[in-house]
Order: structure tokens, then sequence, then C-alpha cells
């Protein structure tokens, strides 16, 4: 009987030692899983939180890249549009200058017709108004033909505008002519005699000519 009751007290003991075995074991299984858990959580919260971080330096960094880049396409578009500006201005300047340079020669070769053209209606009215004139004769000088004359009206401006360089002369006259080896410039109709310094030659007293030809 006492054997029965020994074997029974064993086995109860030996059950009531595995369950409490069993059950530290599960305790240590749980905390042990608790803490790989919890790592695993650790580990992807400061993934997540390097990846966001990362992500964003990235973001900035290309947006502040397309913002140099398109700050950088203004300012060279804004240097483009301006020289092209200068180069348009420039152009149309040079251009107005050849317009008005074109406008002032046309104006004056007009002017040159004009003169000329009344010029050559002049020489018949002085030539054949004899009362201008004293001493008229025929002259050849160059191959043209000429009349001398003696001028009456002594006191004409023309006799007294002194001496004078010949540019003077080209640029006020239509026409400086040599006869009989002195320079005389045309106005009116009649070849005046022009004093042009450095020149070697000695003008008759108010002669003039008048070409006929």
């Amino acid at each position: 009987m006492k054997r029965v009751l020994y074997s029974i007290c064993i086995g109860s003991l030996a059950l009531a030692l595995t369950a409490w075995g069993q059950q530290g074991s599960s305790t240590t299984t749980v905390k042990t899983k608790a803490t790989k858990q919890g790592a695993v959580s650790a580990q992807t919260t400061t993934s997540a939180k390097t990846a966001t971080r990362t992500s964003g330096s990235m973001a900035g960094t290309r947006f502040h890249q397309r913002a140099n880049v398109s700050a950088g396409a203004r300012s060279s578009a804004m240097r483009n549009t301006s020289a092209n500006a200068r180069i348009r201005a420039r152009n149309a300047t040079m251009t107005n200058r050849s317009r008005e340079r074109n406008i002032a020669m046309t104006e004056r070769v007009r002017n040159q017709e004009n003169v000329n053209v009344r010029n050559k209606a002049n020489v018949r009215v002085n030539v054949n108004d004899r009362t201008r004139f004293t001493n008229v004769t025929r002259i050849t000088s160059n191959g043209r033909t000429f009349d001398r004359a003696v001028f009456r009206d002594r006191d004409d401006r023309r006799f007294h505008l002194g001496f004078h360089d010949r540019a003077f002369f080209v640029n006020n006259f239509s026409e400086v002519v040599f006869i009989n080896g002195c320079s005389f410039f045309l106005d009116d109709g009649i070849f005046w005699p022009a004093f042009i310094i450095g020149e070697n030659c000695v003008h008759p007293r108010n002669v003039v000519f008048v070409a006929m030809d």
C-alpha cells in the first residue's frame, strides 16, 4: 500500500514538474518572439525613416536642379532677346542712315539737274541780251566754244567773292572749268572768274564767258 502511495506521489510530482517546465519554456518562447518582433519593427521603422529622409533629400536636389536649369534658361533667353533687340536696332539705324544718304544724294542730283537746266536756259538769254556785255568775241578753249565778254555791271557780287581754295568753288557752284588757262565758275549761265588760292593766273578785269555749246 505504501508503495502504491509513493508511486502516486512521485507520478504527481513528475507531472507537476513537467507542466511547470513547459510553462517556463512557453514563457521564454513568447518573450523571445516578442523581442525578435520588436527588433524587426524597430529596424523597419529606422529603414522607413532613412528612406523618407533620402527620398526627401533627392526630391530637394532634383527641385533645386530644375530651379537652376529653369533660371539659367530664363537668363539665357533674356540675353538672347536683348542681343536680338540690339541687332535689330543697329540694323534699323544703319538702314535709316542709308535711306537718308540716298534721299540726300537724290536731292542733290535733282537740284544739280535743275541748276543745269536753268543755266542752259539762261545761256541763250544772256547771249542775246547784248546790253549786259561789251566787247563780245567768239573763242574756243579746251574744245568748247565761248563768247568772251566784259560784263557791264562791275559791282556784281560775283566779281567780289575773294580768294578761296578750289574746293570752295566746286562745292558751291555747279561747274568749274579752265578757260584760257584760268579757272571760272558757272552761275546764272555765265562763267565768272574764280580767284583760287595758289593758282598762277591773272584774270582780265570783269571778263566773263558764255558757253555756246
